[in-house]
């Protein structure tokens, strides 16, 4: 932003110094008819005079428009700022998001995992049972249903 102001600086103070050397132009000018007598001397001041006036007038006109330009280009700037930040925060929030998902994902599928080692395993272990291992078996987990059913 610096940048830019300094070059809105930069473009007033050429205009500045634009006016000051057409002033001096004038001045010679004027000098010179009044030399050859095309002008009075009083008429060579009010030349200078209105030259002068013009060129404040538009140094001031300028300046505004440069500090309007400047003003208008500094909101901007806070503008773009602000919504750099809200789009940063924005991608952090999502990305915990996404870290939160996984991680509930991975729980899941660890938990699923288990569950299904779990079952596997019980399944070996009942093929290598005897059919009377077997019956015992399921009458301990029926047992063992009925009371966790009462529980709950």
């Amino acid at each position: 932003m610096t940048t830019i102001a300094e070059g809105f600086k930069d473009v007033f103070l050429a205009g500045v110094g634009a006016m000051a050397l057409g002033a001096e132009k004038t001045q010679e000018l004027v000098e010179q008819l009044i030399a050859k007598g095309e002008i009075t001397v009083e008429q060579g001041k009010q030349i200078n005079s209105e030259v002068l006036k013009q060129a404040q007038a538009t140094a001031e006109r300028v300046g505004q428009q440069t500090q309007t330009v400047a003003s208008h280009m500094s909101e901007q700037a806070k503008t773009a700022a602000e919504l750099l930040k809200e789009q940063g925060q924005s991608a952090v929030s999502m990305a915990r998001s996404q870290a939160e998902m996984a991680a509930d994902a991975a729980q899941k599928d660890s938990a699923d995992f288990a569950a299904a080692l779990k079952h596997d395993v019980l399944e070996a272990q009942m093929a290598m049972m005897t059919p009377e291992q077997r019956a015992e078996f399921a009458a301990k987990a029926a047992e063992i249903a009925a009371r966790d059913g009462k529980a709950e």
